[in-house]
């Protein structure tokens, strides 16, 4: 199974509401001892778990592009993958996992399906929303977590790791019913 955490490249955008998908990922290799290598446009840790082949992927083309970097790692290996991103329609800490569905305007995942030619992929989505009324869109999503956020945000990366552990040891539609309300 490959899991694509899906986010923005370099230390501006760390902590921004925005790499969600990144700091899961992220937090699945640091739990599972692996280490990202660079590879054509991406950062890619390869290893197992629950003796099933796990392969976690960070596009490096920044969120609007993120479904070219996608296509061409599936390209060379179609196997099952989840995509995990950000969602500001969501009340912030919420998890949503879907095995398909539209973009919502979310331009990373509009790239997804662009690329693939089709919305019916599996996403796991972490909530950042609402944003403040009369915030821009743009400038929500890419401003770091405030510091009060910041421990809610570990929590939730936590939870999120968890559920695309159950993904890949159960299967999606059992991981659906644990971790959607």
């Amino acid at each position: 199974m490959t899991i694509f955490g899906l986010g923005n490249p370099g230390e501006k955008y760390l902590m921004s509401r925005h790499n969600l998908g990144f700091m899961v990922v992220d937090a699945l290799a640091h739990h599972l001892s692996m280490r990202f290598k660079p590879g054509d446009e991406a950062l890619v840790a390869e290893g197992s778990c629950s003796g099933k082949a796990l392969r976690l992927v960070k596009p490096l083309s920044y969120m609007n592009q993120s479904g070219r970097v996608l296509k061409r790692i599936l390209a060379g290996n179609h196997d099952d993958f989840l995509v995990v991103v950000d969602d500001v329609d969501l009340e912030f800490t919420r998890l949503r996992l879907r095995k398909q569905g539209g973009a919502s305007g979310h331009n990373g995942l509009e790239s997804v399906a662009y690329h693939l030619g089709t919305e019916e992929y599996p996403r796991l989505r972490l909530g950042i929303g609402p944003r403040p009324p009369g915030a821009d869109l743009s400038d929500y999503v890419l401003e770091t977590f405030s510091p009060d956020e910041l421990e809610e945000v570990k929590v939730v990366v936590s939870r999120a790791a968890d559920a695309c552990l159950l993904v890949l040891e159960k299967g999606i539609d059992v991981a659906m019913n644990e971790v959607n309300p």
